[in-house]
């Protein structure tokens, strides 16, 4: 019982063979995450097409960052009328100008979020401290955080709080990755692929099959048989998602 919890089945990169990549996937649930709008739209239409592909709606740091606060706070109010089991992807990086207007925005989505009490997946690049701490000002439970890439010492703050964090496949090479998967909790881990993006595979597209990857290898660091890993993440998935 496999688990994506962030995947971007909408990219073009799966245009000639969508369908295969979901069926071989393994997987029991895809959370498919918008991050435009557009593809905010389009992932709600893939989710009609294949059960197993869930949705989690918002917008990328990478468009709250330019678009008028305007346009984005059209966009989180038609969110909200929809029907979607996650908000995201949303999220703050700082590799991208208008950090103020981002920190806006997130904000927003966190109080949407909160709101519906479903989890929220978040973006955190170059802004982790931010993150935590606003999402701790904000009293946010249903976090994941999506392929953290922070200090220990934040992602130990980011657990204290009971935030998850989703592990990529990249993990099978990644020191920045076992190591958080070694002083986090089994308790507090999820799979994602963020495909088409972040494979495992040098030169070659990211999918959610590989999910499978990074439960070989958490099973690996932490000790467990991979079975064993694999029933103790979709426990984690079913509690967050319930």
């Amino acid at each position: 019982m496999f688990i994506d919890v962030h995947t971007h089945l909408t990219d073009k990169a799966f245009d000639y063979d969508r369908k295969d990549v979901i069926e071989r996937s393994g997987c029991v649930a895809l959370i498919n995450n918008g991050y435009t709008f557009s593809d905010n739209r389009e992932t709600l239409a893939l989710a009609k097409q294949f059960s197993i592909v869930k949705v989690a709606l918002g917008l990328h740091p990478s468009e709250t960052s330019h678009l008028s606060q305007k346009d984005i706070d059209a966009e989180i109010a038609w969110i909200a009328k929809q029907t979607f089991v996650a908000i995201g992807e949303i999220g703050l990086d700082f590799t991208y100008d208008g950090h103020e207007k981002q920190i806006v925005s997130f904000k927003k989505f966190i109080q949407l979020a909160l709101k519906k009490n479903i989890p929220m997946i978040i973006h955190s690049r170059k802004a982790e401290k931010e993150v935590i701490a606003i999402l701790e000002e904000m009293k946010a439970k249903k976090v994941i955080l999506h392929c953290f890439t922070g200090k220990l010492k934040l992602a130990e703050r980011a657990e204290a709080l009971g935030y998850s964090f989703s592990i990529p496949p990249l993990v099978n090479h990644s020191h920045q990755f076992q190591d958080l998967v070694r002083i986090v909790s089994i308790m507090k881990l999820l799979t994602e692929t963020d495909a088409p993006f972040l494979s495992p595979k040098r030169g070659e597209r990211n999918e959610p099959a590989y999910v499978q990857i990074a439960v070989k290898k958490i099973a690996e660091i932490k000790g467990m048989d991979a079975k064993e890993v694999e029933h103790a993440i979709f426990a984690n998935y079913q509690r967050l998602f319930s």
